[in-house]
Parts: structure tokens; sequence; C-alpha cells
């Protein structure tokens, strides 16, 4: 389910893909006063465009459903993905529950005032957008306090066996 969401842009990508590819020519498709020709190399572009992003998706799946975030984040630290990004995307992952909370309160306490739907929805944006940057502050005090270095610590400790190799190769 996860996967077939996604996977409709990469479709409509290599869909424009095989149009602008040049190479031999495999037909014509003509629409009103214009002619767009697919050719050979795009129509095989556009497959391995497809496929290649099917696989990453399912692996991408497969590796969130299988491994904990905290490992996950770890492991990409370990395989030295810029600190930057990983740093990013775990912020994201810890507060985006917290903001989805933040947001369902101000909305459980905005019904009952108002029921008007266009300004209850410019109000609840404009708060929680005033709510999420105060909350941001006081984040990054914390950590200035902290001195936090960026560096992840975690409790388990990753070893490459025999196993590893064989399935790095």
């Amino acid at each position: 389910k996860r996967v077939c969401i996604l996977i409709s842009f990469f479709l409509l990508i290599a869909l424009f893909v095989a149009f602008i590819k040049e190479g031999e020519v495999c037909c014509t498709l003509k629409i009103f006063y214009w002619e767009f020709d697919i050719t050979y190399e795009g129509i095989l572009t556009s497959l391995t465009i497809v496929l290649k992003s099917a696989l990453s998706l399912f692996l991408l799946v497969i590796a969130f459903s299988t491994t904990t975030f905290s490992d996950f984040s770890k492991g990409l630290d370990m395989l030295r993905m810029p600190r930057l990004l990983v740093l990013a995307m775990s912020f994201m992952y810890r507060f985006v529950s917290e903001l989805i909370d933040r947001a369902r309160r101000l909305a459980s306490a905005r019904y009952p005032r108002c029921h008007n739907d266009g300004y209850n929805e410019r109000y609840m944006i404009r708060e929680l957008f005033i709510r999420t940057i105060k909350s941001a502050g006081k984040i990054t005090g914390a950590l200035i306090i902290r001195e936090f270095s960026g560096e992840t610590i975690g409790v388990k400790r990753f070893k490459f066996s025999f196993i590893d190799i064989f399935w790095c190769q």
C-alpha cells in the first residue's frame, strides 16, 4: 500500500522521459497539432527508472519495518551519511508526532468557539506556526545548555560480521 502511492510519482516522471530521450523513433503520438516521438531508448530508460525506484522504495519500506528508527539513523551515521542530514531527519521524526498532537489540541479547543472552517484553519495554522517557533527556540536553548555536539549515542554496538561482508559483495 505504501509503495503504490509513491510509485505513481515515479511513473509520471518515467512517462515524460520516454518522450524526451533522443534515439531511434519507435512510434509517434499525435495530440491535436503536436507530434511526440517515443524512442526505444526512452522506453528503456523509463523502464529502468520505474524498476530502480520500485526496488528502492520496497527496500526502504522493508528497512523501516524491520529496524527501529534510532538503529536506522545510527546505521546511516556509520555509513558516513552527512551528519546534518541525519540530524535533521532525527529531529523531524521525533517532533512530527508532537506537532500533530499540538494541531489536534488546537483544533479541539477552537471548534466550540468558531464554526467557520476557513477562519478556523487560518487561525490554527498561524497559532501552530507561532507555537512551533517558540518550541524550537526552547529546544535550541536546551541543546546549547547541554552542549549538544550532534553525535548520536546509542545503546547497541554495531559490528560487522561475516554475514555482513557476504551481503555487501
